[in-house]
């Protein structure tokens, strides 16, 4: 499956890595089957790794996909979401994708490295979406 992820519990931190080819039905399955994780905890953050994704999302699901995180199960919040994207496609889809999701995460930005994420999500200090 394109869409794979990982819950790291101590840090309530959701890993998730897009590559190759990935639907939008792939791509929702996967909010569907992490809203059903026993692993997960109340509010997480996020890092999305898109260096590996070989397809483009239309803007209307980038859209649909932002609605979905507000419509799901209510117990499910997500704190500060880090993108990791590389190719200017993928940064500029992850830019739009934070346009989408505002109010949806505490704060939001794309980064070029995992290892930015790490910093940025470590970072105590950024609260608003900085894309």
């Amino acid at each position: 499956m394109p869409v794979l992820y990982e819950i790291d519990r101590d840090r309530a931190l959701v890993r998730t890595t897009c590559a190759g080819f990935v639907t939008f039905e792939q791509v929702m399955a996967h909010f569907a089957a992490l809203e059903r994780d026993p692993r997960r905890r109340d509010m997480m953050d996020v890092i999305l790794d898109l260096r590996q994704v070989t397809s483009m999302p239309e803007t209307s699901q980038l859209r649909q996909v932002a609605e979905r995180i507000a419509a799901g199960e209510s117990r499910l919040q997500y704190g500060r979401l880090a993108i990791v994207a590389v190719e200017p496609e993928r940064v500029g889809m992850g830019k739009l994708f934070v346009q989408f999701a505002k109010g949806r995460f505490a704060a939001a930005t794309v980064v070029p490295t995992i290892q930015d994420a790490d910093r940025w999500l470590g970072d105590t200090t950024v609260r608003e979406a900085t894309a």
